[in-house]
């Protein structure tokens, strides 16, 4: 019942013939009923809330070679904070980020012409991370899934430019704490990067990310089971 609904009925019970009613009591009431109502409001504006905060990760980028085969670079230095506004809703508000400096290929001087002379990670803070952001999911995450696979669009911030992507996730509720494993393909030459080439061999334009990190509610009390 509205707020002005209840406020309006407590005032006219009180002017009822016969009815009992001591000074100031109307007042209080509705003080009352008032003050109860925006109580609930803000409970169901935090249960509604649900925020994730990366705890660890990965990131693996497969690089096919223009000759065949194919090697991997990776790192471990992912970090972000992801919130859902509702329960049941698909957009997901904060972001992912990768220090790029920290990309490790296996061979010292094939990382350094990757960090130096491709992702040009010393220009500047939008050179020297990639960044997820805008990530939506094209099934929403049930309250009480356990295991859950969709398809996400998301805006990625590589190389000083933005992009839309597009990919495959996987999510899992395990102990009060979410681990999801993502994937996607970019394009190297839609990011402004120019083909990667070491000892003479070429990498393909086409790139393949996984994404994996474990993650704790962080809008969750201390001690209290998400």
């Amino acid at each position: 019942m509205p707020l002005v609904s209840v406020a309006t009925i407590t005032w006219h019970s009180c002017h009822r013939p016969g009815a009992g009613c001591r000074p100031g009591g109307r007042r209080t009431v509705a003080v009352a009923v008032a003050l109860a109502a925006l109580a609930l409001t803000g409970a169901h504006a935090a249960a509604a809330a649900e925020s994730w905060s990366i705890s660890s990760g990965d990131v693996e980028v497969r690089c096919r070679l223009t000759v065949g085969g194919s090697f991997d670079v990776v790192t471990s230095a992912l970090s972000g904070t992801l919130e859902r506004a509702t329960p049941d809703g698909a957009d997901y508000s904060g972001e992912l980020r990768v220090d790029l400096a920290t990309l490790d290929s296996g061979i010292g001087l094939r990382n350094s012409h990757l960090r130096d002379n491709y992702l040009e990670v010393e220009r500047g803070p939008e050179f020297r991370h990639a960044v997820l952001s805008d990530i939506v999911l094209d099934d929403p995450l049930p309250a009480s899934a356990g295991r859950h696979e969709t398809a996400f669009s998301g805006t990625l911030s590589l190389h000083g430019v933005e992009r839309a992507v597009e990919g495959e996730a996987e999510l899992r509720r395990r102990d009060g704490r979410m681990q999801v494993e993502a994937t996607f393909s970019i394009s190297l030459e839609a990011f402004d990067i120019p083909p990667p080439r070491y000892l003479g061999v070429g990498v393909r334009d086409t790139v393949e990310i996984t994404v994996t990190f474990d993650a704790a509610r962080a809008d969750a009390p201390s001690g209290a089971t998400p």
